[in-house]
C-alpha cells in the first residue's frame, strides 16, 4: 500500500526518520552534500515558513520518496504557483510508478489550494528526469538561471 502525505511539523518529520537519509541521498546526488545536522537545520527553518512544504510517499510504513516545494505568487503565472525545489524517489523504487503517483498527488494538492502552476529546475544532463516531466505533460524551457550567494 502506498501513502502520500504532507508533513506539517517537526515532530511529524522526526517520526519519519528515513526522510533524512533520502534528503541526504538527494543532496549527494545533485552535488550539494549536507550533513545530517545541516539537513535538520534546513527542515527546522522550513517548518517556520507557511510557504515551504514537504510531501512524502511511503510504502508499507517506509518513506520511499519526497518532494519539497515553496508556494509563491507570480505575475507570469497570474497567481499562486509552487517552486519544486526537490523531488526524489529512492533508487530501489525508481521506474516503478512511484514518482508519477507522488507528482499526481502534488497536482491534486495544488488544485485543492488554488495553485495554478508547478515550476522547477532540472539539470540538462538528467535525461530520465526530463523524460519523466515530459511524460507528465510539463512544458520544458531552456533558460539561464542566476544565483547570488549572500
Amino acid at each position: 500500500m502506498v501513502d502520500v502525505s504532507i508533513i506539517h511539523n517537526e515532530s511529524e518529520f522526526l517520526d519519519h526518520n528515513q526522510i533524512i537519509l533520502l534528503l541526504k541521498d538527494q543532496m549527494d546526488f545533485i552535488g550539494s552534500p549536507k550533513t545530517n545536522q545541516e539537513i535538520l537545520d534546513i527542515i527546522k527553518l522550513m517548518f517556520k515558513s507557511e510557504q515551504a512544504k514537504l510531501m512524502v510517499i511511503g510504502k508499507q510504513g517506509h518513506v520511499i520518496g519526497f518532494c519539497f516545494f515553496n508556494v509563491s505568487i507570480g505575475m507570469e503565472s497570474a497567481g499562486k504557483y509552487i517552486w519544486l525545489n526537490e523531488m526524489h524517489i529512492h533508487k530501489a523504487y525508481r521506474s516503478k510508478g512511484y514518482g508519477t503517483i507522488l507528482f499526481s498527488k502534488l497536482q491534486e494538492w495544488c488544485k485543492e489550494n488554488d495553485i495554478v502552476r508547478i515550476m522547477g529546475m532540472m539539470d540538462e544532463s538528467e535525461v530520465r528526469t526530463r523524460k519523466f516531466y515530459e511524460t507528465q505533460k510539463a512544458e520544458i524551457f531552456t533558460q539561464d538561471v542566476f544565483s547570488l550567494k549572500l
